[in-house]
């Protein structure tokens, strides 16, 4: 089906290639706790996606820290908020496809796995607070990615059904959930995801300056 009345923007590896920063900012906790870094397959196969509170579960059962998940968040939410400041910009197409929903009359949200503190501290980095009316972390929905439950809300809230939209993510866990929520799919590949099993996707496209506009209601 063409003609769809919303886009859903995952954030992470879609808005912003800021996977590489979680990493760096995660192994910079782990090794104040005296472990070994995770690596890049780890971070792939059990990190990417996951809500900030599962992340910590994963990482506590992984290298055995003694720290509670709880404690652990609370270091990361302070080096991931210094580490987001530092080298943030949005990805290929963001600023292009952003425009053209907002000429055409489209309405769009933002339906991510980070907190939704982060989610407002990378909009504003990089100078798109206002371009989001709705604007949700995972810790405004009761089950986080891969369950649908962020997207079918992020469509709500724009007045939509979110088989009325276009969801845009990067990762297995995030194409799941926007999957299950009845939306059309469109992944974008970052070095984070592109070896990733990535087939839930309707569409894969390198970035989203390659976004065929022809999905979307309201052209001309």
């Amino acid at each position: 089906m063409a003609g769809y009345k919303g886009i859903l923007f995952d954030m992470d590896g879609v808005l912003v290639d800021s996977e590489p920063l979680f990493h760096k900012a995660v192994n910079i906790v782990v090794e104040q706790c005296g472990a070994a870094p995770i690596t890049e397959a780890e971070n792939s196969r059990y990190l990417l996606g996951t809500t900030v509170a599962e992340t910590w579960v994963r990482v506590k059962e992984l290298r055995g820290i003694p720290q509670a998940p709880t404690e652990l968040l609370s270091i990361y939410n302070a080096v991931v908020q210094e580490v987001l400041r530092s080298d943030l910009t949005p990805r290929p197409g963001v600023r292009a496809l952003i425009a053209e929903a907002q000429r055409r009359g489209l309405p769009i949200a933002v339906a991510s796995s980070s907190l939704r503190e982060w989610v407002n501290l990378k909009l504003s980095v990089i100078g798109l607070t206002g371009a989001f009316p709705v604007a949700l972390g995972g810790d405004d929905v009761e089950n986080g990615k891969p369950a649908p439950d962020i997207y079918i809300k992020a469509a709500r809230l724009i007045g939509l059904e979110a088989a009325e939209c276009v969801a845009i993510e990067d990762s297995p866990v995030g194409l799941a959930a926007a999957s299950a929520s009845g939306a059309y799919t469109v992944c974008t590949l970052t070095d984070s995801t592109r070896h990733l099993d990535l087939s839930a996707a309707d569409v894969i496209i390198e970035d989203l300056e390659r976004f065929d506009y022809g999905l979307l209601a309201g052209g001309g």
